[in-house]
């Protein structure tokens, strides 16, 4: 068995600034799944923000870590839980809590335009600049708050595991 020419690690930092590695892995796809699976219970932690880094072995110097991502943690616009990661380098967001799922993402089919969407009530729509999206998932928020909803509600479109 050779050993592999890169590894992916995932972690995470505490608000306190204390870093909390994930593991090493060979494979980029089980380093994502390690880091989306910690960060659905990112509400239970002070979590700021979360990284992937791509490290090649036997590689001296600065030359040898590629940062893959780097998202920051924020309070969702509809679940009002700090659930909502935002990548700001690849401009996507996502509420990685079982509560919501909102999502932000640059359009990949219209330039300039940003799609958003909430999956529990297959909420679709578009906006110009992300402030505009994060203001439209706002008023779902704010409509589920209207209704009696709270933070600690349930309210989402998979089946609880």
């Amino acid at each position: 068995m050779t050993a592999p020419s890169r590894v992916f690690v995932p972690s995470v930092t505490e608000e306190d600034g204390g870093a909390i590695g994930l593991g090493v892995f060979s494979s980029e796809e089980t380093a994502w799944k390690v880091l989306r699976r910690f960060l659905r219970k990112s509400h239970l932690m002070s979590l700021k923000r979360s990284d992937l880094v791509i490290w090649e072995v036997d590689q001296v110097g600065e030359d040898g870590m590629t940062v893959l991502t780097s998202m920051h943690c924020r309070d969702c616009p509809v679940c009002k839980r700090r659930t909502f990661w935002v990548d700001l380098d690849t401009f996507s967001a996502m509420c990685t809590g079982h509560s919501c799922e909102a999502w932000i993402e640059e359009s990949t089919i219209e330039p300039g335009i940003i799609d958003l969407g909430w999956p529990p009530t297959r909420f679709l729509k578009q906006a110009e600049n992300l402030e505009d999206a994060i203001s439209e998932l706002n008023k779902i928020g704010a409509q589920l708050e209207a209704a009696g909803r709270t933070p600690d509600t349930v309210f989402t479109s998979t089946l609880e595991e």
